[in-house]
């Protein structure tokens, strides 16, 4: 009993796998080890054949080789081990490394199968592929020394390049120590390269120059460059080396200057570099055009094939526009995905020539390995020195002309000076409006929303204006939206949010029943995770009712219902604040999303009230108002400037009015004085 015991607390106690069968297959014993690996309980296991633990075809053949080995007494496992796979109780297999011996206990002839997980040894090795596969095409070609050392300042990584200047082979290479290539002692330079393992955060390099000795005794003088870097696939760090063969110091010196003016993966010239040999260049002989290229959505082919395809992709896309203007010394790769081409040309029209030939060279599929691509290029002209004799302008000129065909789905633009003029007063916009918002310029107006019953005051919208210091009043027809492109939009937002927050509570602390006030809040911020938890701490801070607040959001934000918009929402009608839905019927326009959309308010648009006096405008707002009072949603209508239309729309049912027949966006302090004569019983 004591040995039988014991037995068992061995097997339990291992770390590795335990199964116990006998010859006919039958598992006569199953370790906490293999009920962790295998998911089974041991009495779900003991007395069936053990092929349940196995894929097919070895679950079938599996009795087969016991019979075998029986009858022969030659094994393929027993006594020698093997790398196999096992299946676990929900089907999913993995690799192991099984070994197994033979015993006899009593008349038992019984087998020991020891089972070793070889899970996270596989999947290093997987990841060690793809890693050592993402540099082969594109790191394999250049003629500087690439590689990469672990921990143990084991080279894990090396280039063609490296293994050629040493004469080995890379198998005798990979998993040795840097330091054994050293022509000198390497445990200085182990201290300095110890350095960016100890230090987490170290953004340093390190730059030693030391020689290298080959395997035929050859030395080679190399300048390396070392950082700390991640490894592909893993959290853990790695030191990446970049060397430079400086044995002939004017060849290195012409590398250095190649490796300053080119783009390392396309080898074509890099923007300054093209833009500097052009101020030369279109002097020399005028007119010239310089085209910007992008590359429509490559991020996309990145994330579905890999940046290994991608960057091939790119080469081939340089390739292509070399060969489209035959002129490849004076193409430049600008960024990611975009290029530039400098031309001399006879006119405009020569330029867009060119530019119709690039594109149709782009747009011809690409093969690779198994991958049929294909990409779409939109091209931007810029003309010197017809648009600006000042080279350096000419990238944003271009630049600015592609972003305006792309608008207009275009595959070529030409610069536009009135579009760029636009183009930089947004610019200016955008920088004045984030300074006004830090020095807090901006002022907040409140219009009123009136009942059509008794023209009561029975709320707010509030409304932002900019008086600039130097250009006067900007209009926030062209700041709003221009902020809402930008993340100026989330802190225009929070800026009017708190200082409505600070009005409602200044006004209700003298007026009773001050009214709610409405604020417009742009879709990005709408759908940010926790606006809400901004929403209601801040409401919380101000100690004003959350009645006395409703947010407006625009048709289309409501619609998309992404995860966090649809969480924002349900979580701020859940504490009572009330959702309206701005300018309804200039997004989606349809009636028969009302009952989905899950809001209190509906503002019907300027462009419908307009419309109210005409036959089919009438029958178009009726039916709105209808349909939102049968879902229990009150109507407002925007814009309303005519008493005829304030009329028709009272008829109609319609709850609220606002616009300037009624009454104009009013500084704060006239709006409350406006709403306390009204609660007193005076007239304005």
């Amino acid at each position: 009993m004591i040995e039988q015991g014991l037995a068992s607390a061995l097997m339990d106690a291992a770390v590795d796998a335990i199964i116990v069968i006998d010859d006919k297959g039958i598992i006569q014993q199953f370790s906490e080890s293999a009920t962790v690996l295998f998911g089974y309980a041991p009495e779900e296991v003991l007395g069936n054949n053990v092929s349940m633990l196995m894929p097919e075809p070895d679950a079938r053949h599996h009795d087969q080789y016991i019979e075998n080995y029986k009858s022969s007494g030659v094994g393929k496992i027993i006594g020698i081990g093997r790398d196999v796979r096992g299946q676990r109780k929900n089907g999913q297999t993995f690799p192991m490394h099984l070994s197994v011996g033979e015993t006899r206990l009593a008349d038992q002839h019984l087998f020991v199968g020891i089972c070793h997980d070889l899970s996270s040894y596989k999947n290093a090795l997987y990841k060690l592929a793809a890693a050592e596969e993402r540099y082969r095409e594109i790191v394999q070609a250049q003629k500087q020394f690439i590689l990469r050392l672990d921990s143990d300042f084991r080279i894990t990584f090396a280039n063609a390049s490296f293994t050629r200047a040493l004469g080995t082979e890379n198998t005798d290479i990979i998993g040795a120590p840097i330091t054994v290539f050293f022509n000198e002692p390497g445990h200085h330079i182990r201290q300095r390269l110890a350095s960016l393992f100890n230090d987490k955060d170290a953004s340093e390099e390190i730059a030693v120059k030391v020689t290298m000795i080959g395997k035929d005794g050859a030395q080679t003088l190399v300048e390396w460059s070392f950082r700390r870097t991640s490894a592909p696939g893993s959290d853990d760090a790695e030191v990446q080396g970049f060397g430079i063969d400086v044995s002939e110091q004017e060849q290195a010196l012409q590398q250095a200057h190649y490796l300053r003016t080119h783009d390392p993966l396309t080898g074509l010239l890099n923007k300054q570099t093209l833009v500097e040999d052009c101020k030369v260049w279109f002097k020399s002989a005028s007119p010239g055009a310089l085209l910007f290229i992008d590359i429509e959505h490559f991020s996309l082919i990145n994330q579905r094939y890999g940046y290994e395809i991608g960057d091939a992709v790119l080469i081939k896309l340089a390739n292509r526009i070399g060969r489209a203007i035959q002129r490849a010394n004076h193409c430049a790769r600008a960024g990611a995905d975009t290029f530039l081409v400098a031309l001399h040309v006879s006119s405009r029209a020569d330029a867009e020539a060119i530019a119709e030939r690039i594109v149709d060279y782009v747009s011809k599929p690409f093969k690779l390995r198994e991958n049929q691509l294909n990409v779409r290029a939109t091209i931007g002209i810029a003309m010197y020195p017809a648009d600006s004799g000042v080279v350096e302008v000419l990238p944003e000129l271009a630049e600015s002309a592609k972003g305006s065909a792309r608008r207009r789905n275009q595959r070529i633009g030409v610069f536009d000076s009135e579009h760029h003029r636009v183009l930089h007063r947004q610019i200016e916009i955008e920088q004045g409006l984030k300074d006004a918002i830090e020095n807090r310029q901006l002022a907040v107006y409140l219009q009123p929303k009136y009942k059509c019953a008794d023209r009561s005051i029975a709320g707010y919208e509030a409304l932002v204006r900019w008086h600039h210091p130097k250009e006067g009043f900007v209009s926030p027809g062209e700041f709003v939206p221009i902020a809402e492109k930008s993340s100026l939009g989330l802190e225009l937002d929070r800026y009017v949010l708190s200082q409505v927050f600070a009005l409602i509570s200044t006004a209700r602390a003298t007026i009773p029943g001050f009214p709610p006030v409405a604020i417009n809040i742009t879709p990005a911020h709408f759908s940010q995770a926790d606006f809400h938890k901004w929403v209601l701490a801040s409401i919380a801070e101000a100690q004003i009712p959350i009645e006395s607040v409703e947010l407006e959001i625009t048709e289309g934000a409501v619609m998309e219902r992404s995860e966090e918009a649809h969480h924002n929402l349900d979580a701020l009608r859940t504490q009572g604040v009330r959702i309206a839905i701005d300018d309804f019927g200039t997004g989606y326009s349809s009636l028969n999303y009302l009952r989905y959309l899950g809001i209190d308010d509906l503002k019907i648009d300027k462009t419908f009230v307009d419309e109210v006096s005409t036959e089919k405008g009438a029958v178009i707002v009726k039916s709105i108002i209808d349909i939102a009072v049968a879902h229990n949603i009150q109507v407002i209508a925007e814009g309303v400037e005519t008493v005829e239309q304030f009329e028709l729309l009272r008829e109609m049912g319609c709850h609220l009015c606002q616009g300037y027949l009624l009454s104009r966006p009013l500084p704060v302090e006239e709006a409350i004085e406006l709403f306390s004569q009204q609660s007193s019983g005076q007239t304005r």
